[in-house]
């Protein structure tokens, strides 16, 4: 069935070297991302298979839903441009996933229950972070790679993540370079970030370029 859905869609398969995972560029990176967490925070975790595809299927969620790039709705108000707006037609402005189902029965099943999802919750909140270090890395590494001096050529106007409080896994803060800060070796240091929230001053460590800028 899977090779008739393949021939009958025209789809053609493209492989790169074996154990090359280089020239597979950002989309290997972005996979890393991914599996490094989950062998960390799951390696010794007991999960039944319907709590392992509950996990898997937020984790999807949180990746499908990071900032690509942006458009501007308002001037000045850039909104994020994710994967999930090409995936899932209709796609609105979800805050948060889907999380885990209240199961109703007995006390003690409901007791039992409270405490899996309490276990899975904090499984995918540790999966939360360590993916966001983990893609935020990739972010100024792949950056770095094809700009050696990227924050020397931020600009008025640049749209950039600012990494915050924000501790949502759907929710991202961008903001707009209103204003650049040159420290005594004449390289960038500084910017007055504008976002949702108002005007802030933020060091260039905290601020992330776009994957498609």
């Amino acid at each position: 069935k899977f090779q008739n859905f393949v021939a009958d869609n025209g789809i053609h398969w493209k492989f790169i070297v074996e154990r090359a995972p280089w020239w597979g560029g950002f989309y290997e990176r972005l996979v890393k991302t991914v599996k490094e967490p989950l062998r960390k925070i799951l390696g010794k975790a007991l999960l039944t298979f319907e709590e392992l595809s509950t996990i898997l299927s937020e984790v999807e969620v949180i990746v499908n839903n990071r900032p690509l790039t942006y458009v501007e709705n308002d001037p000045g108000e850039p909104e994020p441009l994710t994967p999930a707006h090409f995936l899932e037609l209709g796609y609105g402005d979800s805050k948060y996933p889907v999380h885990f189902i209240e199961l109703i029965g007995s006390t003690a099943a409901r007791e039992s229950y409270k405490k899996r999802k309490t276990y899975q919750t904090l499984l995918l909140k540790q999966l939360w972070r360590r993916w966001k270090e983990q893609y935020l890395l990739q972010l100024k590494t792949v950056n770095h790679f094809k700009t050696p001096f990227l924050h020397k050529n931020l600009k008025l106007n640049d749209v950039v993540l600012v990494e915050g409080n924000v501790k949502s896994k759907l929710l991202w803060e961008l903001g707009v370079i209103k204003e650049i800060f040159i420290g005594r070796d004449n390289n960038v240091r500084s910017c007055l970030i504008k976002t949702s929230k108002g005007l802030f001053k933020k060091p260039i460590q905290l601020l992330y370029p776009l994957e498609i800028e």
